[in-house]
């Protein structure tokens, strides 16, 4: 057999950016060695660059940004750079998460007989560029139902392996010390929202904002909204926030931008807004959650939905209906007046996170992909 030494594996993105795709990869690349692969990254650089270089991850600086792409010179550069990376690491396997990064690296792996496995994170892919990576023989895999029955009804087939969370780096503590940083006084609840802040879910940052002031305007509840995150919208978001907060005689909104450390900010929060990765990462911390994403709203996460929240994942790649300001503010109001029932939720939450999504189940279940892709790769070279 061809697995008695550790699979070399090659994780190509963007972008070392702060987003739920590079977080996850992170998170893979630290649960990889003590299964037996050996990941390496090529990509472009950014703030998490000490991160990945901390968990040991050797790092290959590559620009593969859609605008640098756009130059035919540039494309055969890059493929041409990540070939050679290739060959030198004596790479097994390459694992792509976006386009059209993912583009040259398969290009390259194909021309080297490496197979390739393309994580789809979202449904926003270009169709023509999904239809060249099934073409290039790459192994699909989808991070949530949705994405694979859009994946199906473009004649795509995937495994299903879930986002999967460390529970050492997501867990409950203390935010005394942040809560006093940020200013918010002992008797204001805290709804943290985290996301990107551009296209839908940045309209729906600014829902909740603008409930926000109608809770606290109306006496409510004392309310402190904190927003965690950046993106093309920010500035919009950020001058909405000030409005708000002139309005209301106080500061209860506040932004604070992207965070490596989200473990902090999620704890800081009675109630955490967000969806996807975010949701899982919230409810790992012991965190409630309200669901609302890309896609629209689903809702609080609790004991009698979780496998419809699964299945919506969480409102970023489906949902119940479409968001408005006057069903998150109730929905809050609601949340924040049921006494025990924040506590509950969370305490659940974490426990049905833990039992579903930990790391540790997903990287193997990731190995056992690979290793299905290099059997048959080795098979079909004897």
């Amino acid at each position: 057999m061809r697995h008695n030494r550790p699979i070399r594996l090659l994780m190509v993105m963007d972008s070392l950016a702060v987003g739920g795709t590079e977080t996850y990869v992170l998170s893979l690349v630290k649960a990889f060695p003590s299964l037996g692969v050996v990941p390496v990254y090529a990509g472009g650089t950014g703030v998490m660059y000490e991160a990945y270089a901390r968990a040991g991850c050797p790092i290959h600086r590559v620009d593969l940004t859609a605008e640098k792409l756009l130059d035919p010179a540039n494309q055969a550069h890059a493929e041409r750079t990540l070939s050679q990376i290739m060959r030198n690491r004596k790479i097994d396997l390459v694992h792509i998460h976006q386009t059209p990064s993912g583009l040259y690296a398969a290009q390259a792996a194909r021309k080297l007989g490496i197979p390739v496995v393309f994580t789809v994170h979202g449904a926003y892919y270009p169709h023509d560029q999904l239809q060249q990576l099934q073409a290039a023989g790459c192994t699909f895999i989808s991070v949530s139902l949705p994405v694979k029955a859009y994946l199906e009804r473009q004649g795509i087939p995937s495994h299903v392996i879930a986002n999967g969370i460390d529970f050492e780096q997501y867990r409950c503590e203390s935010s005394s010390a942040l809560r006093a940083e940020l200013r918010i006084p002992d008797d204001k609840k805290v709804v943290v929202y985290a996301s990107r802040l551009a296209w839908d879910k940045a309209a729906v940052c600014a829902m909740l904002v603008r409930a926000a002031r109608t809770i606290q305007l109306n006496g409510t509840a004392p309310i402190h909204v904190v927003i965690a995150g950046s993106g093309n919208q920010a500035a919009a978001i950020a001058e909405l926030a000030e409005t708000v907060n002139l309005e209301c005689g106080a500061t209860c909104v506040s932004m604070v931008g992207s965070q490596m450390q989200m473990r902090d900010y999620y704890n800081l929060g009675d109630l955490v807004v967000g969806t996807g990765r975010v949701a899982l990462e919230a409810m790992a911390c012991g965190k409630p959650v309200l669901a609302i994403g890309n896609h629209g709203y689903f809702g609080f996460v609790e004991q009698p939905v979780y496998d419809e929240a699964w299945q919506y994942y969480f409102g970023d790649h489906a949902s119940k209906e479409r968001p408005s300001e006057q069903r998150i503010g109730d929905a809050i109001s609601e949340a924040l007046a049921s006494g025990d029932r924040l506590g509950e939720m969370g305490r659940q939450g974490q426990e049905w996170a833990r039992a579903n999504f930990h790391i540790r189940d997903k990287a193997l279940q990731m190995k056992q992909l690979y290793c299905s892709l290099l059997g048959q790769n080795v098979i079909g070279m004897e």
